[in-house]
């Protein structure tokens, strides 16, 4: 009679980490197609995304990817070694994203759109969490923001509220102002969003222990992540 080896304890922790990251940021991307269809305001960078989608003519997915892909670019000089986590969450996003906008029915009137934007809100904090929790390496955004930190000592919310507002002026000026607050890219949940997934985010991490990182990739705690 064959004996089936146990799997190793090693094993199976990293095949939950894997979990706990592919469940992340799928809802990650989940959270981004309910804000896209609110169309209350988006967070910054995904403001930038859209206007990059705008410009280019690609999918929101497709910006983001080539977003995503141009961070982890500028890694290569500062030495940032990345997780897998970072790189998984420059494509599981915006894959997800793009399936569900093709999906989900766009939102009309002001009570479902507020459902929408709650709930997006909601699902990207938990996503991002959930995602972070697992060690398996950081946002490309945040791992560039930590490496500001460290070699220059700018403190991380600083470092946060310079990117956000780059990101968000920048993309505003893509797509253009009126048009970007008409489509609902620029609006009042881009303000609550920037208010609140912050410390969201950093609640629900403290919430559950974040899984030990591998010693490779660069991390980011919880509060210069989320700060």
């Amino acid at each position: 009679m064959s004996r089936h080896r146990a799997p190793r304890p090693g094993h199976v922790v990293l095949a939950q980490r894997i979990a706990r990251m592919l469940t992340g940021t799928i809802m990650m991307g989940l959270g981004i197609a309910m804000l896209l269809l609110a169309r209350f305001g988006l967070l910054p960078l995904d403001v930038l995304h859209v206007a990059v989608a705008a410009r280019t003519g690609w999918t929101i997915g497709g910006a983001i990817i080539a977003v995503q892909a141009l961070l982890l670019m500028c890694h290569v000089p500062l030495r940032i070694k990345p997780g897998l986590g970072t790189v998984v969450a420059s494509v599981i996003p915006a894959v997800t994203c793009d399936v569900l906008i093709d999906i989900l029915p766009p939102a009309e009137g002001t009570a479902p759109r507020l459902l929408l934007l709650a709930a997006g809100g909601t699902c990207f904090a938990i996503g991002t969490a959930t995602y972070l929790g697992a060690g398996l390496g950081t946002l490309p955004r945040d791992g560039l923001m930590l490496a500001v930190h460290q070699r220059r000592g700018f403190s991380p919310a600083t470092i946060r509220i310079t990117a956000d507002i780059t990101c968000l002026l920048l993309g505003a000026v893509i797509i253009g102002p009126v048009p970007a607050v008409r489509t609902g890219v620029l609006g009042v949940g881009s303000v609550l969003l920037a208010l609140l997934l912050g410390p969201a985010i950093a609640r629900l991490r403290s919430a559950r222990p974040a899984s030990r990182p591998h010693s490779g990739p660069l991390t980011i705690s919880p509060k210069e992540a989320t700060s």
